[in-house]
Formats: structure tokens, C-alpha cells, sequence
């Protein structure tokens, strides 16, 4: 890719991004105890800072509410009632529902300029059903049963205590308290160590919130590894584009849970956040090397949302929230032409279109053993014999510093290989009669006992198919190499490099480093199917990315080299499990999903309108009834339990034996920067700039020093 000029980034001190305040995390609203410590210990002061209780280095301390068994629920079920609104559209559908007895309420969607309306307050999802029913027969469509956070004034008469290792147990103020450690960190025992100021309050609900309060860059190192860990996409410019990303969605959404105590939570309802012990040394520098740097729209930081696989194409706010946003809209995450590195076989190979005799044990064999001109299904479809083996054992024999046996030119073949490497001394004592009798009952009463023995063992090892012993045709080259390459297996077990390809042609290993990759001149290339199938290439365009296997030659550089075809196929966003998904529900599961959302005696059928990208954008349940349920956005896959709105669907068997099976792809709502594509455009050489501005078109990014 070709960088960007330095206009690209614009460094301005911009009103309104200046003299960041510090952001308070919401780490926990549940619990009604915590064990703290500090970190070369400290003091329990209350919210002001008045010191109240000191805590020695090495010393833990309960924190207790004492809610006189009495707590409220955090959350509370609501009817929300069609999809995404406008300001005006919200204003009408209230006006209606209050005609019709209902106290509805408008709640803004964080991510977009649109509202949801809700009605009706309920402890359980069941106890919706009556309004469910209710507005359902007067024609309202998409009906929802939706969680929501519920509000109430704090209980009288509790009481919050400190209770120390020597069981002392203290007072504190019913406001809470603010934990000072002497050195950097607060730990609470069950979720980590934490920068900053760390404070624990009661909350509505009977419980006690738990606020982490700390300046923008030291969260983002906290968030970034979480989001978008450098064990997973190792690529330093995709992990500055996400601490852009993250930087500038936290300024965005401060204040967004002010109603809580704080600005935002640690979940994937805002950005996880891991504290001090999610920081990784990679993230650190991805937010250091982009500190104080935002991504903007018309001069101010945009809702930079990202997923975790946008299923191949991003898709329009409009589509998921309402509203409009022109750097949320849908973008590709395939390259217009894919980053690839040429290679090409040292030696001839045959020009066959499909090698279903080629295996990983002749592959093996060839970089140390046999002649690579063997690799054709002409040549080893040869009966072998002892001569064609005699080299490839002695030169087995060698590496594995073995005596030097011949092979026995009397008897069976396979036989004869397994005795050359000694094989025969471990059946004695071992194996039986009855389980010669078990594995080979059609093996002939010629062989010798201990023949018989060791048949059995190399059948029981799987080094020889149990039909192999009774076959009447002469055993092919391919059969007998293919024992050869298992007998080496069992006494030198090898498992092929692997590691993806980079830009400058070295591999990376999972979890590992850039490192070469150097290669002998008598190359093999081989390509490895999704089904697991080999096939010998005189060439081959490897796609960067790509992930690669190898067998080093004897001791020496890499004489096989076997390109994978992703079964994920050439996009950006292919290196994350859920880039293709398969999931089965029987109709009994579907219906129990489904209900879980919407009021429905049985489903009927399914329909679902598509965009270009063939993400869903319309959902329409047919139940048993005939009535016809429509869902947009968020709400499509949530309804079916899905991961992403990019999906068909096969049905199979009737009735209460139906089976509903989903084929999909991605995974999140589909909107902003798909974090597995940040990696893979990294990958293929984009910078950050790039990365941002690919999934977030027409943003600037901007510097506040």
C-alpha cells in the first residue's frame, strides 16, 4: 500500500479535546463485599481523602455492605417498541402509546443520533407478556422484550465495614471509601490490580460499585491489549489503530453511564478494560507512539466503533442504530488486489491435478530420504521392492544412529521394514495370541507366531491397515513408503513448522516473533486443501497472511514448503475463529431462543431481506398464528442467538424434528473498524492512518499535545 502523505495527519490543539479530565471506569456494581490490598500498603480513607484506617504492606482487608439481606435488581425488563427512532419519530410513537394507557420513556442509543422507546417496568420477561399481547393485536410490529439497567433511591439503615485480618471490624461512612495504596496499585482479590484511584461506594441496587479513576493514556493501556491483544494480531500499526480507536470513543462516550457513578464500564457494553494486568508491552508502545492522537469528523471525535469480525464487509449505521453517520458506512474488508509473495519448486513435479497419493509420511520422506522424482502416481503405483527401499531405510537408519540391518528380502514387506528397525523385539511378552486373532483374523496360518505378534502391534499402532495383511496384489511403492514414513514416526516423532507469511517473507509463529524462513534449492511446493488434501506446485502466489507449514531438510534450510488454503478464504478479517460459523438448533431450542425476546406460540417460517453485503437488514418471523414478527439491526441476531446478521439458513426434517442450521460469518454489530481486519491490512503493509481512515472514511486525525 502506498502511505500517506504527512497531510494525513493534521496536529492541531483542538478546543474541547484539551486538558483531557480523567476517566472513571466502572469496574463492578454487584458485589456486596470486596478483599483489597495495597501495594507496599497504605490508608482506607473516605471519598474526601481523611484518612481512616491504615493497611500494612502485606495486609488484606474485607470490605463489607451490610445489606440486611435486603438488595434490589440491577436490571428490570421493558417492551421496547419498534426499531430505532428519530427525535421526531420517538415524539409521535410516545403520543400514540399514551393514548392507548401506556407510560412509555425514550432512551437514547449512545452509538447513533436515534432513541428507543420502551414501555412498561417488569421484574421477569414473562410478566411483559399481557402489553407484549396487548400491542401486538393493535398492529405494532417489531415488539421486543429488551434488559434494561433499573434505578432506585439507596436504602436506609445499612452499613459498610472494614473488617481487618485479626477479624477487627470498623466502621466506615455509608458514602464509601477511597483505597491509597503507598505504592502505584490496588489489587481486589478476584479481578486485578488497578492504576489510578480506585473508590467503593454503595450503590442504588444494595450492592457496592467499584470505580477506578484514571487518567485517558494509562486506561488505554489497559484496554487496548483487552480489545485487541498482541498475542493474538502481534502487528504494532493494527494495535495504534485501535488505541486511536479507543482513545477517541472513550472521549466520545464520557459520561455515558454518569447515572451509575462513573463514565463507562470495563465490559464490551463500552471497552474491556483489564487494568494494570492486562498491559502488554506491544500495546504500551501502540498507545505511547499514538498518544494524544483522535479520530475526528467535522472537528470533533467521532462514535469510533469496532467489532471483532465484520464478516468480510462493514455495513451503515443506518442499518443497526438509525440515523446517520458518513464515517460509519460500509466498507469492504477485502484488498482490490490481495498482497502476494511468488515461490516456486527447485526440482520438476508432476503436472497431475489431483495427488490423492501424496501424505505428510512421503513429504517427510523426501526431504531426507527418497528421490523427489518418486512423487508421482505413476511411479509409486509400482510394485515396490526391497531394492527401492534399501536406500530410504539405511538413510532412515543413519539419522536415528540404528545398526545397520538389512532388509529381509523373505517374507512380507512390511514385515521386513519393521524388523529393520527393530521393532520385532517389543512384541514378545506384550502381545497376545487372541489379539493377533482380534486385529488379523484373515491374516494366513503361514506366519510365524512372532510374525503374527508383530502384525498385530504394527495394526494396533496404525501403521498397518488390518486389510493390508490379507490384500492378494502386490504392495505398491506408495503403500510401502507410506509404512516407512509411519515407522519413522513412532521413533521420531515430527510435528511441521507453521507460522504465517509476512511481508518480508519471514513466518511468524503463534504467539512467537518474526523469524527467516531459509529454503533449500531443491524446494518442494506443496498446497495444503481446507479438506486436508496435498498437492506438488511447480509455483505458487502465496498470499501474505496465508498461514505456511515446513520440513527442514537434514539439518538444514526448509525442503518442503506447504502454502494452507484458508478455509476463510482471501479477505482482511480471515485470522479470527468466528470469520465462518456454523450453528444447529433444533426446533425445540430455536422456539426457546426466540421467546426469549418475542411472544410466539411456534415458528412457521423465517424471511430475511438482505443488503449487498448479504447481511440481513430485515428479520420476519411467521409464527404458528400466521402473524408475522419483523426485527431490524442489533436486535436480528440477538433474536436468534447468533454472532453477526451475516447468515443463511438450511432447514432439515419436519415438524418437532425440525432442524434450523445457520451458516455465518463475523462476529459484532458490523459497524467501524473490524478489529481481525486492522490486523490483516497490517499485515499486507498499511499503516495506522490507513487502517483508520479505510474503515472510518472521510476522518482526520487530530493531536492534542
Amino acid at each position: 500500500m502506498k502511505p500517506l502523505s504527512v497531510s494525513a495527519l493534521v496536529v492541531v490543539l483542538t478546543p474541547g479535546f484539551a486538558a483531557q479530565p480523567p476517566l472513571k471506569i466502572g469496574i463492578d456494581t454487584q458485589a456486596t463485599e470486596w478483599i483489597v490490598s495495597l501495594e507496599g500498603g497504605g490508608q482506607i480513607c473516605d471519598r474526601s481523602g481523611k484518612p481512616l484506617l491504615r493497611l500494612g504492606p502485606d495486609e488484606k482487608l474485607r470490605l463489607w455492605w451490610d445489606s440486611r439481606g435486603v438488595s434490589d435488581p440491577t436490571t428490570e425488563y421493558r417492551v421496547q417498541v419498534g426499531k430505532p427512532h428519530t427525535s421526531a419519530e420517538a415524539a409521535a410513537l410516545m403520543k400514540r402509546l399514551k393514548d392507548l394507557g401506556e407510560a412509555p420513556e425514550r432512551v437514547k442509543i449512545p452509538d447513533a443520533d436515534t432513541w428507543r422507546v420502551l414501555t412498561g417496568h417488569f421484574q421477569e420477561a414473562a410478566e411483559a407478556e399481557p402489553v407484549l399481547q396487548k400491542l401486538q393485536d393493535l398492529g405494532f410490529e417489531e415488539l421486543w422484550v429488551a434488559s434494561e439497567s433499573r434505578t432506585s433511591a439507596i436504602r436506609k439503615g445499612r452499613a459498610l465495614y472494614a473488617i481487618t485480618d485479626r477479624y477487627e471490624r470498623k466502621a466506615l461512612p455509608l458514602t464509601g471509601v477511597w483505597l491509597k495504596p503507598s505504592g502505584e496499585l490496588t489489587s481486589l482479590q478476584g479481578k486485578g490490580r488497578y492504576r489510578g484511584k480506585v473508590e467503593i461506594f454503595p450503590n442504588a441496587q444494595g450492592r457496592l460499585t467499584v470505580v477506578n479513576t484514571l487518567d485517558l493514556e494509562t486506561y488505554l493501556r489497559g484496554v487496548v491489549p483487552k480489545e485487541m491483544g498482541a498475542w493474538e494480531f502481534p502487528s504494532l500499526e493494527a494495535l495504534k489503530a485501535q488505541a486511536v480507536a479507543a482513545r477517541t470513543y472513550a472521549v466520545a462516550n464520557r459520561g455515558k453511564r454518569a447515572a451509575d457513578g462513573f463514565d463507562m464500564g470495563d465490559t464490551v457494553a463500552d471497552q474491556v478494560y483489564g487494568g494494570r494486568d492486562g498491559e502488554q508491552s506491544l500495546t504500551d508502545r501502540a498507545v505511547l507512539e499514538t498518544e494524544g492522537l483522535f479520530a475526528t469528523y467535522g472537528g470533533r471525535p467521532i462514535q469510533a466503533l469496532f467489532m471483532a469480525n465484520c464478516g468480510g464487509h462493514t455495513t451503515d449505521v443506518g442499518q443497526v442504530f438509525g440515523g446517520q453517520a458518513p464515517y460509519l458506512r460500509a466498507v469492504s474488508c477485502y484488498a482490490p488486489k490481495p498482497v502476494t509473495l511468488p515461490y516456486a519448486s527447485g526440482v520438476a513435479v508432476p503436472l497431475e491435478s489431483a495427488q490423492p497419493w501424496l501424505s505428510w509420511e512421503l513429504l517427510r520422506l523426501a526431504s531426507v530420504a527418497i528421490p523427489t522424482d518418486w512423487l508421482s502416481g505413476e511411479r509409486l503405483a509400482r510394485p515396490a521392492t526391497f531394492g527401492d527401499l534399501a536406500q530410504p531405510v539405511r538413510a532412515l537408519q543413519q539419522r536415528l544412529a540404528l545398526e545397520a540391518r538389512p532388509l529381509n528380502r523373505d517374507g512380507n514387506l512390511y514385515l521386513g521394514l519393521a524388523k529393520a528397525f527393530g521393532f520385532q523385539r517389543l512384541v514378545e511378552g506384550q502381545e497376545r495370541p487372541q489379539d493377533a486373532a482380534y486385529f488379523l483374523p484373515d491374516l494366513t496360518t503361514e506366519a510365524t507366531t512372532q510374525d503374527r505378534l508383530l502384525a498385530a502391534f504394527l495394526t494396533r499402532r496404525g501403521v498397518v491397515p488390518a486389510s493390508a495383511w490379507a490384500a492378494s496384489e502386490p504392495i505398491s511403492l506408495r503403500q510401502a513408503l507410506q509404512v516407512l514414513g509411519r515407522l519413522w514416526q513412532e521413533l521420531e516423532a515430527f510435528t511441521p513448522g507453521e507460522g504465517s507469511l509476512l511481508l518480508d517473507r519471514q513466518v511468524r509463529r503463534k504467539r512467537g516473533g518474526p523469524e527467516p524462513l531459509p529454503l533449500a534449492p531443491t524446494l518442494l511446493v506443496v498446497e495444503e486443501g481446507p479438506d486436508g488434501s496435498l498437492r506438488l506446485l511447480p509455483k505458487a502466489d502465496i498470499q501474505v497472511g496465508d498461514r505456511l507449514k515446513w520440513i527442514p531438510g537434514e539439518g538444514g534450510p526448509t525442503q518442503v514448503l506447504v502454502r494452507r488454503l484458508d478455509p476463510d478464504g482471501a479477505a482482511w478479517d480471515r485470522y479470527n475463529p468466528t470469520a465462518h460459523w456454523r450453528v444447529e438448533y433444533t426446533e425445540s431450542d430455536l422456539l426457546a431462543t426466540v421467546s426469549k425476546r418475542i411472544k410466539v406460540s411456534g415458528i412457521r417460517d423465517l424471511r430475511a431481506d438482505y443488503n449487498n453485503q448479504g447481511r440481513v437488514e430485515e428479520l420476519t418471523l411467521v409464527d404458528t398464528q400466521g402473524a408475522a414478527h419483523k426485527v431490524h439491526g442489533m436486535h436480528i441476531r440477538g433474536l436468534l442467538g447468533l454472532k453477526d446478521n451475516v447468515f443463511r439458513w438450511l432447514t432439515v426434517g419436519q415438524g418437532a424434528n425440525r432442524r434450523w442450521i445457520f451458516y455465518g460469518r463475523g462476529w459484532g454489530h458490523g459497524l467501524g473498524m473490524c478489529q481481525t481486519g486492522a490486523y490483516g491490512m497490517a499485515l499486507e503493509g498499511a499503516t495506522f492512518q490507513q487502517i483508520l481512515q479505510h474503515y472510518y472514511p472521510g476522518t482526520n486525525l487530530q493531536r492534542v499535545d
